[in-house]
């Protein structure tokens, strides 16, 4: 990418942040969508970040330069999303990925999810106490691993993952006859 094209780039993050409200007094609450809704708008937001971050790795990384660390970079928006539309959004990678502590899983969903991912599954998706839960994976390919895993002895990919969670409207009680 061009040093002309990095301002766009990072033009188009601010202004995902801006639209999702940052600065700006949290909006009221939007209802809860159901769990299918929420389902597909995790996976979007997946796409979305997985997408950004592999432009981001690819246009700001050249040998020998230092750049701001991409997943940092989306932390701004992460927030944002949370305040604007209390959707939490993280990154979640397992002790062999892991850059930074706060991306360790921090529950036992967490610790389902890299181990499904690591075994190949894309997502997983549950819901708990009134909140859906996704993983989708972040493949790490021989490229990635020269930062995410500096001492490896294989190239074989590795998995880490970004975590949605979203509030649920209640399931439905099944209807008696």
């Amino acid at each position: 990418m061009s040093s002309r094209r990095v301002p766009a780039v990072m033009a188009t993050l601010v202004l995902t942040a801006a639209a999702a409200g940052a600065g700006d007094p949290p909006a009221a609450p939007a209802p809860a969508p159901s769990v299918e809704e929420a389902g597909a708008r995790a996976r979007l937001l997946h796409a979305s970040f997985r997408g950004a971050l592999e432009v981001m790795h690819r246009d700001f990384f050249r040998k020998g330069e230092s750049k701001a660390i991409p997943s940092e970079s989306l932390q701004d928006v992460f927030t944002a999303m949370a305040a604007g539309f209390g959707v939490s959004v993280r990154w979640l990678a397992s002790e062999e990925t892991v850059m930074n502590v706060d991306h360790k899983a921090r529950d036992a969903f967490g610790e389902r999810a890299l181990k499904a991912l690591a075994g190949g599954a894309p997502e997983l998706l549950a819901v708990e106490d009134g909140r859906l839960r996704y993983a989708g994976a972040i493949v790490l390919h021989n490229q990635c691993l020269k930062c995410h895993v500096a001492n490896r002895t294989s190239l074989e990919d590795r998995v880490a993952a970004i975590e949605i969670s979203m509030t649920v409207k209640p399931a439905a009680p099944p209807s008696t006859p």
